[in-house]
């Protein structure tokens, strides 16, 4: 083939939180029209930077591919009257198709058979085919929050297209935008056009304009460029990940400048002076001796003064580092338990009440959980303390203007406050991880703590229908589950997160539990388990085995599911896996009826196994295992007591007391068994 598309769509600054979502959307609805329609091509790749969209195909067909196309007409018996001759709906059919009853033929969809004709399908005009389609692959993005202008609707106001096929111009059209065989400069207030005359001219005059379409090239030569201040300051930057992918997103020509921070900036607690240079100014932080002395920015254009744009950057820093001064020192006048008044006039969600009524909640949510925790008199009253003060941080100015600061702020007013020590850090430590590859609370009291922030929100958000959908996350619940799980699989404890949906439902109004459904939020969860199990590059086989487990216990699932991905491939474990699935398969839609009867037994190999049972059973309750590595040992010595059991006895029997009696015996054993896997879901010849 050795054709190559290029489409650019040029548009009003997009703002850098939709640009990889759009992108990746453009590039399926571009991939699922080429598809549909038979264009064949070789490899689909988009771009894209603040002000443009660019989508470039190459080897791509000039025509469709001819195709046979079946069509479907009406039922068979609606189609023929009794003697076989044509009716009403089989006559407009094929008139409509242009065809002829030598045409059809019949075929049987369900229980019903229909008529069918297949009809030859010559290719069409690759070229023609996008000028005609073009607008509604791109209008058929979903967008979140879309901007109107003319008659128009999109992320922002479109203001040039530029389309070419090798060498030749594609017309189409937007609104009042035609396509032409230009592209913009890079700067916004530029109005110089470039003539781009083929698809290798468009990439070549791009690089020469010193504009990177590649989100992964632009991150690139941010993150190379910040590596070699390290080296030359000798300092340590904190690249922080989501700063990393806005500046990304806010540049087409990105270019890293440094300057050296007020010196008024160390009179700030370290956490806050990130959070203000991170979150306010969009710089990076760079530490030296233990200080922050310089703040990193990215600007946008290669060729441009960087003096200027740094003097605007070091005008805002100053200007925030002044704010939260000011900030701070109001916020330490007033204790920190005399903020907790103060919660009742924010809210929280507006069906759930306000951060008032959710310190309540968590309140009553660990003195719940507290029967599952092996906790001393003195844990507990910290942790209760802790739950009261902990979103009292809430009512402060720091926070306001920084929502990312809340804990932490809690953390130095319960200082100043003259709060007990360890209430303070539970208090700073509770709300980590914040994100994804955020750090953990290095120990259990504030672990505790914000597992019942998380299953607060996430079972209120259930009940009051808030629970993400495609395209929406209000409550932001898919980071909240993650950093839930996180914490769990961290907290070498078996809390379930059946019993946390439970204690916490016990502590919300009844009226809102009415349409309450556990599975949908058992899902969701286990929907955000199976994907950090997926990242770890876990078989799906081993997740499924371990997922499933009831009750959920998320250490549990976590440290099990890398154990069998250790001994997957061993001999042991595929014998064992062999014998499981002998007494899965005979006892799967068996139900225990009434106990074990000893007496009922008949040969020793029922004894045997019996007393296996017995054993494991006896160990496993005793000391509380529920890692598979402290029981492996025995689940292969199961291998040859199971595998005798059913080379020497005939289960199903003809006398029903001692066919219950062995199907009894064996069920038991499978529960056993599946309190640590559902080995049925291994994958094993």
């Amino acid at each position: 083939m050795g054709n190559k598309l290029l489409i650019e769509v040029g548009v009003e600054e997009i703002p850098a939180r939709f640009l990889n979502e759009i992108g990746e959307l453009i590039k399926k609805n571009f991939s699922d029209f080429l598809n549909s329609e038979a264009i064949e091509y070789k490899n689909l790749q988009i771009f894209f930077t603040p002000r443009r969209l660019v989508i470039f195909v190459d080897e791509i067909s000039e025509r469709q591919k001819d195709r046979v196309l079946k069509v479907k007409g009406p039922k068979k018996s609606l189609a023929f009257n009794e003697n076989g001759e044509p009716l009403t709906p089989l006559k407009g059919f094929l008139q409509k198709n242009d065809s002829t009853i030598d045409d059809i033929k019949i075929e049987k969809v369900g229980d019903e058979e229909y008529v069918f004709i297949e009809k030859k399908m010559f290719g069409k005009d690759t070229k023609e085919l996008i000028r005609d389609n073009f607008q509604k692959i791109l209008f058929s993005i979903p967008i979140r929050k879309p901007m109107k202008w003319d008659s128009l609707s999109f992320v922002r106001p479109i203001r040039w297209i530029l389309s070419m096929f090798n060498d030749e111009l594609i017309n189409i059209n937007i609104g009042d935008i035609k396509s032409k065989r230009e592209t913009r400069r890079f700067l916004k207030t530029s109005m110089d056009y470039i003539k781009i005359n083929s698809v290798d001219d468009y990439f070549e005059s791009i690089k020469k304009e010193g504009i990177i379409l590649s989100f992964e090239e632009r991150k690139k030569i941010i993150l190379e460029e910040l590596s070699n201040f390290e080296k030359e300051l000798q300092v340590e930057i904190n690249k922080d990940e989501d700063l990393l992918n806005e500046v990304t997103n806010l540049v087409e020509s990105p270019k890293v400048f440094y300057f050296t921070l007020p010196s008024k900036g160390r009179d700030l607690p370290y956490e806050i002076l990130v959070e203000i240079l991170i979150k306010g100014a969009r710089v990076f932080p760079g530490k030296k001796n233990n200080e922050i002395i310089y703040a990193f920015g990215v600007q946008n254009g290669i060729f441009k003064d960087s003096n200027i744009i740094k003097e605007g950057f070091m005008s805002v820093v100053k200007a925030k580092i002044d704010d939260a001064l000011f900030f701070f020192s109001k916020d330490k006048e007033i204790p920190i338990k005399n903020r907790i008044d103060g919660l009742k006039n924010i809210i929280f969600e507006k069906n759930l009440g306000t951060y008032y009524d959710k310190t309540i909640r968590l309140i009553k949510l660990l003195k719940n959980l507290y029967n599952d925790l092996k906790l001393t008199e003195e844990e507990k009253a910290l942790l209760d303390r802790a739950a009261l003060l902990s979103m009292s941080d809430l009512t402060t100015l720091t926070v306001q203007e920084y929502p990312e600061l809340h804990g932490i702020i809690g953390g130095f007013l319960c200082i100043e406050s003259n709060e007990e020590k360890d209430v303070c850090e539970i208090i700073k430590e509770f709300i980590y991880p914040r994100k994804k590859d955020d750090r953990l609370p290095e120990s259990k009291l504030p672990k505790i703590l914000g597992i019942i922030d998380r299953i607060d929100t996430l079972v209120g958000s259930f009940l009051v229908k808030l629970e993400p959908t495609s395209s929406e996350d209000p409550m932001g619940l898919r980071r909240v589950s993650l950093t839930l799980l996180k914490l769990l699989i961290s907290f070498e404890n078996s809390i379930s997160i059946n019993n946390l949906i439970d204690y916490s439902l016990k502590t919300f109004e009844d009226s809102l539990k009415k349409d309450f459904n556990l599975e949908n939020i058992l899902k969701f969860i286990k929907n955000r388990f199976r994907g950090i199990l997926e990242e770890e590059n876990l078989n799906y086989d081993i997740i499924n085995a371990v997922i499933n487990v009831e009750p959920f216990i998320p250490y549990k699932a976590y440290v099990n599911s890398k154990f069998i991905k250790n001994i997957y491939n061993e001999e042991p474990f595929n014998n064992f896996v062999l014998a499981y699935k002998r007494v899965y398969n005979i006892t799967k839609n068996h139900n225990i009826q009434g106990e074990i009867k000893e007496n009922l037994f008949e040969k020793d190999e029922e004894k045997n196994l019996y007393e296996f049972y017995l054993n494991i059973k006896n160990e496993i309750e005793k000391r509380n295992i529920i890692e598979l590595e402290k029981v492996y040992n025995k689940f292969i010595e199961s291998v040859n007591i199971i595998n005798k059991f059913f080379d020497n006895i005939l289960v199903m029997v003809d006398d029903e007391k001692i066919k219950i009696n062995r199907l009894n015996l064996l069920k038991n054993l499978l529960n056993i068994f599946r309190k640590f896997g559902h080995f049925e879901e291994i994958l094993k010849q």
